[in-house]
């Protein structure tokens, strides 16, 4: 639940990382490594540089809020 507004996780590991509910507009996510990375309840929409690839692989549920170009993992569902 932090705010990371505006933060830069350029090529950032963030393997694993508990980023529920945190607050991230503005975050520069260009080259992070979101593997497994926890996403729920939290509000993507206007983070920068976020890929289709990455939300693939993180873990996120109904109330992960992504950027209109992306599209929610069908794994989401179930959380």
């Amino acid at each position: 639940g932090m705010n990371l507004e505006n933060s830069d996780f350029t090529m950032a590991l963030l393997i694993g990382a508990n980023l529920e509910r945190c607050k991230l507009d503005g975050a520069n996510f260009l080259g992070a490594d979101l593997r497994d990375a926890n996403l729920k309840n939290t509000d993507l929409g206007e983070c920068l540089f976020l890929t289709q690839m990455q939300i693939n692989s993180v873990i996120g549920n109904k109330q992960t809020i992504l950027p209109n170009r992306l599209v929610r993992p069908t794994s989401w569902d179930d959380h």
